[in-house]
């Protein structure tokens, strides 16, 4: 009897401590499957935000696109001699724009009051049928790059090549003077090196201006890789070309682009540019140029170097020594577009350039007029970041 009472007890332990451990392992199954579910949902999230921000700032490049399109047209109204002056175009191609705009902007431009014509009525009634504040907002900037030296230009055409190294040239002398100690780092002879390096990487050609086969260097890395031999697309490829470094890039880049026209837009250019152009030009000299550019744009060469005659101390028929193309209105733009769903943004960078699409297809290089800008423009690059 006794042991039979035993043998109960011990089955009903045996028991006991099997549903225990049923229960338990059940729980932790719950658990487990509750945060794969959480963790799904939170991905699912995530993706549909990622997918709304890329939809947003494609819709923010339509936008941008659209304003290129309306400046191209405004560009050819002339009544009875009366056309939109350059300096009215240029700010509606170069005004931020933000939708759906936030109160601050909109405070700030006087709407939002009595006396706002309809205008927060209309906005509202955007929102509601685009549905856009529901998901997220967009935003853009336009710039252009037309006032930067085009590098797959200048490796084209032999003068051009020669130009664009007496400019680098320029810029190196101008840095040595602020920062001396770079040129214990960097010697001229250096830069001229790197210099032919980035023309053998875009000519078409496999001979090294140094002398030699130029993809000799590049034959040696690994995994080894050979130059472009064509139009390069960013300019982040430049780290690619030997001898750049960060800080020679830093230096440069600025000063260069892939995606700006025949010529340098004069009207857009920095200081340094203007000192890359003709070294003979003093600080004082050159921040006088900006404020009389702050103005008004230059409207042709002419009007160009007469001011320089007045004003410095180069006489007007010996300003631009090397010879550089001029432009004085921009062709090829930079759209910076990002759209914002929730925690996640996107942000495309497109270029609007028909100097570049004619340099991929082999067409010639269109000279730089204004009026020969499409009426519809076309990207010619995307960059999703």
């Amino acid at each position: 009897m006794i042991f039979k009472l035993k043998v109960l007890i011990n089955k009903k332990g045996q028991a006991l401590l099997l549903v225990m451990t049923s229960v338990v392992i059940i729980t932790l199954m719950i658990v487990e499957l509750g945060y794969n579910a959480r963790i799904s949902s939170s991905i699912t999230a995530n993706y549909k935000e990622e997918v709304v921000a890329t939809y947003l700032a494609k819709s923010s490049v339509n936008v941008a696109l659209l304003r290129l399109a309306i400046v191209s047209k405004m560009k050819s109204f002339d009544i009875g001699g009366i056309s939109i002056p350059k300096e009215v175009l240029s700010m509606f191609i170069t005004m931020p724009f933000i939708f759906p705009p936030p109160a601050e902007m909109l405070a700030m431009a006087g709407i939002g009051g009595e006396m706002d014509l309809g205008m927060q009525e209309l906005l509202n009634q955007i929102k509601k049928e685009s549905n856009i504040g529901s998901v997220g907002r967009f935003e853009h900037m336009i710039s252009s790059d037309d006032s930067k030296i085009n590098i797959n230009i200048v490796a084209l055409d032999d003068e051009k090549a020669i130009t664009f190294k007496e400019q680098m040239k320029n810029l190196y002398s101008a840095k040595v003077l602020s920062d001396e100690s770079f040129a214990y780092r960097y010697s001229m002879d250096d830069l001229d090196v790197l210099l032919n390096n980035i023309l053998d990487w875009i000519d078409s050609d496999v001979f090294s201006r140094n002398g030699g086969d130029e993809a000799r260097y590049y034959q040696r890395k690994t995994p080894p890789y050979k130059p472009r031999n064509a139009a390069i697309p960013t300019m982040s490829e430049l780290n690619m070309i030997e001898g750049m470094n960060d800080e020679i890039f830093e230096l440069v880049t600025p000063m260069i682009t892939v995606f700006s026209g025949k010529g340098l837009n004069v009207n857009k250019m920095d200081k340094t540019m203007w000192k890359t152009m003709d070294n003979r030009f003093s600080d004082e000299e050159i921040e006088l140029l900006m404020e009389r550019l702050q103005l008004a744009d230059f409207a042709d060469e002419k009007e160009l170097r007469s001011w320089i005659g007045e004003n410095t101390k180069i006489p007007a028929t010996e300003f631009n020594p090397l010879k550089i193309s001029l432009a004085f209105d921009d062709e090829n733009f930079k759209i910076e577009a990002t759209g914002y769903s929730g925690r996640v943004s996107k942000k495309m960078v497109v270029y609007v350039s028909s100097t570049y699409r004619a340099l991929l297809s082999g067409e010639s290089i269109p000279e730089g007029q204004a009026a020969k800008a499409p009426i519809k423009p076309d990207a010619v690059y995307w960059e999703i970041k």
